[in-house]
């Protein structure tokens, strides 16, 4: 299955120029999944925040240098590849309506990026979504998605470490904001071949106001939750996060550096440790805002599919 999404601004475009029939939405009680891509269509949560979508589509082979990887609406940022090798690669997915997917083997030399993007710059507040099929971490963390100055004093970055938690970071002159979510169990990871991963962030200094749903629900405080390996550091019981620490010093603009998928560009490969994605990724959205947690629901199960 192929799904990656990330969620930012742009102007709703038409059904008819993105050539998708209307449906509607699925409630919060439904458990199947319409296994449909995103459109910045009527189902699509908060469309008109929309700032980028890139389906990652494109012809079964290795990603070509240069190569331009199209938005999935009229306007939107494009990605272009920097290849010094063939350690990138489009595949079919299993999952016929969703076209292609793109897999890497964790090379740092090989970079999808959206380059000096206005439209992906100093957001207020941010939405990533995305899918992601990849092996439980081992020997170093996986990069999901980066925009930093080497986690200097600007920026943001999100990993998966290898103790199986979810880390975030929105990088502050003095100290960064953070939240770190619980180990993820290894029996639930291996349980499903993708996995769902949005992060929300609601563009203050507190920790409180960054969240992370796994699979259409979000890591919460003191709820008892199997995706989890026992007990949380610092919880008393299973699920939530292990630890949070509020940003200092303010933040300064983050113009001017990529936004990567894949690969670690010498300019941002020393901190944090952290290797390019091993594995696949499909279907990423970028909105300017915080979604709620009805929303991501209503996101994963248009796009899961079983």
């Amino acid at each position: 299955m192929k799904i990656l999404l990330l969620s930012l601004l742009f102007p709703l475009a038409s059904l008819a120029q993105l050539g998708l029939q209307t449906g509607a939405l699925l409630d919060s009680g439904t458990t199947g999944g319409r296994c449909v891509p995103a459109y910045k269509s009527a189902w699509l949560p908060q469309n008109n925040s929309v700032a980028a979508l890139w389906h990652l589509d494109g012809t079964v082979g290795n990603v070509a240098n240069a190569s331009v990887l199209p938005s999935g609406f009229t306007g939107g940022p494009t990605l272009t590849a920097t290849m010094a090798g063939t350690n990138l690669s489009y595949a079919n997915s299993s999952v016929t309506n969703l076209r292609q997917i793109i897999t890497g083997n964790g090379n740092a030399n090989d970079i999808i990026k959206a380059t000096n993007n206005t439209d992906l710059a100093d957001l207020p507040a941010l939405t990533v979504s995305m899918w992601v099929n990849m092996a439980y971490p081992s020997g170093s963390n996986q990069r999901l998605f980066y925009k930093s100055d080497d986690n200097g004093t600007r920026g943001y970055f999100f990993v998966f470490r290898t103790d199986g938690s979810l880390d975030f970071r929105k990088v502050h002159s003095t100290t960064n904001m953070e939240r770190q979510g619980c180990p993820i169990s290894t029996t639930y990871w291996s349980s499903k071949t993708w996995h769902h991963i949005v992060i929300t962030w609601d563009g203050t200094s507190n920790y409180t106001g960054l969240k992370y749903y796994l699979d259409g629900t979000e890591l919460t405080f003191n709820v008892a939750d199997t995706r989890f390996t026992g007990t949380c550091n610092n919880q008393a019981t299973y699920g939530g996060y292990t630890t949070g620490t509020n940003g200092a010093g303010g933040f300064n603009l983050d113009t001017g550096y990529p936004f990567i998928l894949f690969g670690v560009p010498a300019s941002s490969g020393s901190n944090p440790s952290s290797a390019s994605l091993t594995g696949s990724m499909d279907e990423v959205i970028i909105w300017n805002k915080a979604l709620t947690s009805t929303e991501v629901d209503t996101l994963y199960k248009h796009q899961k599919c079983n």
